[in-house]
């Protein structure tokens, strides 16, 4: 195979935000990625050449293929000819603004659609260039283009549920977080939160706790009865400084510890409630967001 540097570009969007449903998950240098949107979800409705239906993508080292169930022209012209792959992201995409991204697999291209009529597009085996991409997090999008005016404009793109990690030698998709009754899966999965304690009023015993999601970002821990919480763990992200803030207060002096990963990011870290401290918990630069 030749030897390949990602193409970066810019653009001004002209697509669609497509909401963000269920996934999958595959190991180092390989990934899975599913979209399934749900009857009625929101779709954009400026979009003129549009990606609709299920998509997917999949590869393994080098090779790979993507899925999407149709390309639909709203145009009441004759369109421009597509190409269609799949690129990189560091941020979200947002309608109407600029985004720079790296092409992650090679293109497809498509003949000019007449009004009303569509594509189902299947890629077959195609190049993926995980090895290329920087080391990182980034989002993975089907990203469509048609030629307009002599030039190949954004028309439409599917952002994929999970985002995926890239480490200089290839890319795989985030650890999936599964929530049981001890552990804890925050902001959408993102957050794998589990705990322990050491109570030093039992001679040392230790105990795994249970747990009870509150809300997206909020949940508690108890041991035995599951209307006592011993101290709740709440997740910030709605914040100013490019981190989510972790907190965790405490309603007991026994000794405790928090493990919080960061299944997107990469990051873990586990927190220490010493013996007969109360003291709140609070860390605001740990976690890099988003």
């Amino acid at each position: 195979m030749t030897s390949f540097k990602p193409l970066i570009g810019v653009v001004a969007l002209v697509g669609s935000l497509t909401g963000l449903p269920a996934l999958a998950q595959m190991g180092g240098g390989s990934g899975t990625q599913m979209m399934n949107p749900t009857p009625g979800s929101p779709t954009n409705p400026q979009c003129m050449m549009c990606l609709s239906g299920s998509a997917s993508a999949q590869w393994m080292g080098s090779t790979g293929s993507f899925h999407v169930d149709y390309i639909m022209s709203k145009q009441s012209m004759m369109s421009g000819a597509m190409d269609l792959r799949l690129v990189m992201t560091s941020t979200m995409p947002v309608w109407g603004q600029p985004f720079s991204y790296m092409n992650f697999s090679d293109a497809m291209t498509f003949n000019p659609l007449a009004p009303g009529s569509q594509y189902t597009v299947d890629s077959g085996t195609m190049n993926m260039y995980g090895n290329s991409m920087p080391p990182g997090t980034y989002y993975m999008l089907l990203y469509m283009r048609q030629q307009m005016g002599g030039m190949m404009s954004a028309a439409d793109w599917i952002v994929f549920p999970k985002q995926v990690t890239c480490d200089g030698l290839g890319c795989s998709v985030a650890s999936a977080c599964m929530e049981d009754g001890n552990t804890m899966c925050m902001m959408g999965g993102r957050y794998r939160i589990t705990s322990y304690w050491v109570d030093q009023y039992a001679g040392g015993a230790v105990s795994t706790m249970n747990k009870t999601t509150l809300k997206a970002a909020t949940g508690a821990f108890w041991l035995s009865d599951s209307n006592a919480f011993e101290y709740f763990v709440r997740i910030n992200t709605a914040t100013d400084n490019g981190r989510a803030w972790i907190t965790i207060s405490t309603f007991t002096d026994v000794e405790f510890f928090v493990t919080v990963e960061d299944l997107v990011g990469g990051q873990s870290k586990t927190y220490h409630n010493p013996p007969y401290s109360s003291a709140l918990i609070y860390d605001p630069t740990s976690f890099v967001y988003p």
